[in-house]
């Protein structure tokens, strides 16, 4: 026979949220919270000694937002960021280079709103959802320009 499928009824949002978040934990693997062990110094250049947040590349980031997605957990949405972005590009800046020399990023940075996509099939089982998480779409435009920095570092020569 085959496993045994247990039918979970939501009756408002709360009771979907949380048959959704049991899913979704039980799921994936959950990560050791055990330290790791301190790795050797290593005398290698950091790729990233050269980075600088100018105010062109963040408008340029700013200026190929794609407007038509999701906001994350600060609910700015994209088109918003889009439409005040010659206003915000300087104040960004000064974040972004301030977040990056002191190595701190701003905590509400660390937070995603996880949602579920229907994948296929019936829609009243939860196992034919996937989880996306929606992330600050300022933090991902300093990722973007990061990483952008990174891979440059790793295709020359």
């Amino acid at each position: 026979m085959g496993a045994d499928k247990r039918v979970l009824i939501a009756n408002d949002d709360k009771d979907k949220a949380n048959i959704f978040g049991d899913y979704f934990t039980g799921v994936f693997t959950r990560e050791s919270n055990e330290e790791f062990n301190e790795l050797p110094p290593r005398s290698l250049a950091f790729p990233c000694d050269d980075l600088f947040f100018s105010e062109e590349v963040i408008l340029d980031k700013l200026n190929n937002l794609k407007v038509n997605k999701s906001p994350g957990p600060d609910s700015l949405h994209p088109r918003i960021l889009y439409e005040v972005r010659h206003q915000i590009v300087t104040p960004l800046c000064n974040i972004f280079e301030t977040s990056y020399n002191t190595g701190v990023i701003p905590g509400h940075w660390k937070f995603a709103n996880t949602v579920p996509i229907h994948k296929k099939g019936n829609k009243a089982e939860v196992s034919n959802y996937r989880p996306v998480s929606l992330t600050n779409v300022i933090c991902k435009v300093m990722e973007s320009i990061i990483m952008d920095h990174v891979m440059k570092h790793f295709f020359e020569e």
